[in-house]
């Protein structure tokens, strides 16, 4: 039920947002105003939810002092994108909130002279570990490794323990690893366990045993291979088989999520296949819609009857015709995941779809101009003829044009009709695609080509 109240917030929001960018007059920081009191989330959710010229009029309505905690709950490369666009004040009063990890984690979006000022300001063991994780990938584990640690035998007292960590009281530790005298992983005690105990309790009675992970694995493989124990919040992190410091099984975890992200939804619609639905009910759903396609397909084949004179005459037309329909094919599959991914992740609505529209009929214009000319090239050189090369050319821009139109609006069309879009999406976005290729390129050869 959380869950949903959420969507359903983030959906008002959006809406509320799109509203105001429709009049053309999202300048007016007025107009705006209500996006400081949003939830971060919230904030991070409507960022994704639209384009770079709207992503900066958000961002310029968020306080200063609230742009880290929205950057950490972006993706990636939003936050990335996110901070390209910053002007120099803001820049400037993101790294004033900045701290270790923050710089760790954007350290390649941010400017490098902003990095290196970042440092400088540092004590010299802060700077030594930071230039440490830095020289990590993004994705190892040892970019977001801790190295506020205690190492120590399994004959220490908890006594001794506690009289190291008060010789050093600006130091946060987040645990102590046990070793042997050949320096192997034994066991962790959290510093919880060590104040509650009596002072001469050894560690060794406190110790319990966890998985280990290298600092060159990335994270993910790491978060897969770890096993939560409840009540631990780091895993120990080795290189060359010694404990070097520890990662926080929060960020493992998130890390998982990221990559391995599941549709939750308490609504769900019955017709609509779940992951592992009984084989007898998702085949009669699928067999309803592969029907639905064979009768698609007789349809096209009818479309392309109309044209037989003209396949006859001109062979070329049928040995072509492949082509036209797996571009459209393959450009319009790609939209529709795109479109599924966003309705997904909540990040598409009906205020925000002429955005995706629109951006995605750019892509296919693109696409489809610069592949059809090259394609035309070909056609042309092949077959010496410029006429059938310039009928694939314009076959292929108006069906990318088709197929971007069809892929963006048609998961959008089907979740309305409470239909899964998963499942019949393809079938519908194939049909269109397939029809429209035939009839103009079969069209324009029959009107160009035949005497």
């Amino acid at each position: 039920m959380i869950i949903n109240d959420n969507m359903h917030t983030q959906t008002e929001l959006l809406s509320r947002v799109m509203a105001v960018f429709s009049t053309d007059d999202f300048t007016d920081t007025a107009a705006l105003a209500f996006i400081v009191e949003s939830s971060d989330a919230d904030i991070a959710h409507l960022i994704e939810s639209v384009n770079e010229q709207y992503r900066y009029a958000i961002w310029n309505e968020t306080p200063c002092e609230r742009y880290w905690s929205i950057l950490h709950l972006l993706h990636y490369e939003t936050a990335k994108h996110v901070i390209g666009f910053l002007s120099q004040p803001q820049l400037r009063s993101l790294l004033a909130e900045a701290n270790e990890k923050d710089i760790i984690t954007y350290a390649e979006a941010l400017p490098a002279d902003s990095v290196e000022d970042f440092l400088e300001q540092l004590e010299t063991q802060a700077t030594e570990q930071l230039q440490q994780a830095l020289s990590y990938q993004d994705e190892e584990v040892g970019r977001y490794t801790n190295y506020n640690i205690i190492k120590s035998r399994p004959s220490t007292t908890a006594g001794r323990i506690v009289g190291r960590m008060a010789a050093k009281p600006d130091i946060q530790y987040n645990g102590i690893y046990v070793t042997s005298v050949q320096k192997e992983f034994l066991g962790y005690c959290t510093i919880e366990q060590v104040l509650r105990c009596a002072p001469d309790t050894p560690l060794a009675d406190l110790m319990v045993m966890l998985d280990v992970v290298d600092h060159q694995v990335d994270m993910t493989t790491a978060a897969q291979s770890v096993n939560p124990i409840e009540g631990v919040a780091w895993v120990p992190v080795q290189k060359d088989g010694q404990i070097i410091g520890a990662i926080a099984t929060s960020l493992l975890m998130q890390r998982l999520k990221e990559k391995s992200l599941e549709i939750l939804a308490s609504d769900t619609a019955q017709n609509e296949e779940d992951l592992f639905t009984p084989v007898p009910i998702a085949a009669k759903m699928r067999a309803i819609w592969l029907t639905a396609n064979l009768l698609t397909a007789f349809l096209a084949s009818w479309v392309i009857g109309w044209f037989g004179d003209a396949l006859q005459q001109v062979v070329a037309l049928a040995i072509l015709m492949p082509v036209v329909a797996s571009m459209g094919g393959i450009a319009g599959s790609q939209t529709l995941a795109v479109s599924l991914r966003g309705m997904a992740l909540n990040h598409l609505s009906r205020s925000n779809l002429n955005l995706l529209l629109d951006k995605e009929i750019k892509i296919a214009a693109l696409n489809g101009l610069l592949l059809g000319l090259v394609i035309s090239v070909v056609v042309s050189w092949w077959f010496d003829s410029s006429v059938l090369g310039g009928i694939i050319f314009v076959a292929i821009v108006c069906n990318s044009l088709a197929a971007a139109s069809s892929g963006t609006l048609i998961p959008f069309i089907l979740k309305h009709l409470n239909i899964d879009p998963a499942v019949a999406g393809s079938v519908i976005l194939t049909t269109v695609t397939d029809i429209v290729g035939f009839l103009i390129f079969l069209g324009l050869g029959s009107l160009l080509l035949m005497q």
